[in-house]
């Protein structure tokens, strides 16, 4: 595997033969005597992952909407909820194999302890967007201050209840509702297929696993966490790593593995 790390934020992670989990599956077939034309050729996978993780405070989300923070809410004496962005894009090159997965994976160090409450995108979190024979899918989600999220069958009342244009009486309870449910607004963002799983819930390390659908899975994916941080944290270390799963032999699965890649995210100062 081969990095190089160019100015604009992202680092290449080339995924090379020797980076897969079966180094056997790599071999040409001339090279173990079966004879004829290899049919195993040793090109390069390359996918770039964001150097600089974007990470937004929950709570000066919802005050910003002019919301006053919730009494009840204990958690924000000591804690603060932090919204972070991950990034992995993947480079179709002539000659390249077609990637039937991806996975990307997010390793945080014991101190200071942090904890995953919520991570997206998510099978059950994602929808058809578009009509007729669009491919194209959606995470579109109503995100609460505690880091919840609404699924995608509530998504429309969600939105109404953010309504703060509309005037009359009808707008002024969707805003009351919305307030007793502390939303912090929506999210939305594109993916690339709608077969993904996400795990991580309540730990310090998580993994999104991308499976190939009608579509290759060549572009960018985002990959949104919600992370519990001790309050008087203003930048986190982590490391991350990614696997590409290509096929060989027009039916086996061959797996290549990039090395922990250390990454930084900084919070900013505030409440």
């Amino acid at each position: 595997m081969d990095n190089d790390a160019p100015d604009g934020g992202m680092l290449e992670v080339v995924l090379a033969s020797e980076d897969a989990l079966n180094p056997k599956l790599e071999e040409p077939l001339y090279e173990i005597k079966l004879g004829g034309k290899p049919h195993v050729e040793k090109k390069n996978v390359k996918v770039r992952i964001g150097q600089r993780p974007i990470a937004r405070s929950l709570r000066e989300l919802y005050e910003k909407a002019g919301k006053e923070l919730p009494s009840d809410l204990q958690v924000f004496n000591s804690f603060r909820l932090w919204m972070i962005t991950h990034t992995m894009s993947v480079i179709r090159e002539p000659g390249m194999r077609d990637i039937s997965g991806l996975s990307y994976e997010v390793q945080f160090p014991s101190d200071p302890r942090v904890t995953t409450v919520q991570l997206l995108p998510q099978t059950r979190f994602i929808k058809k967007v578009g009509a007729g024979l669009s491919t194209d899918w959606a995470v579109d989600v109503g995100l609460g201050l505690s880091g919840q999220v609404a699924p995608p069958a509530a998504i429309t009342e969600l939105l109404e209840q953010t309504d703060f244009v509309s005037a009359g009486g009808e707008a002024k309870a969707k805003i009351e509702i919305s307030n007793r449910l502390h939303l912090v607004g929506n999210l939305s963002f594109a993916v690339m297929t709608p077969l993904v799983a996400a795990v991580g819930v309540g730990d310090d390390y998580c993994r999104w696993d991308f499976t190939k659908d009608d579509v290759p899975l060549i572009g960018d994916h985002l990959m949104v966490q919600i992370l519990l941080v001790p309050k008087h944290e203003y930048e986190l270390s982590f490391k991350a790593r990614v696997t590409a799963t290509i096929t060989v032999f027009d039916f086996l699965p061959d797996a290549r593995r990039s090395r922990w890649i250390d990454l930084t995210a900084n919070l900013p100062r505030g409440k």
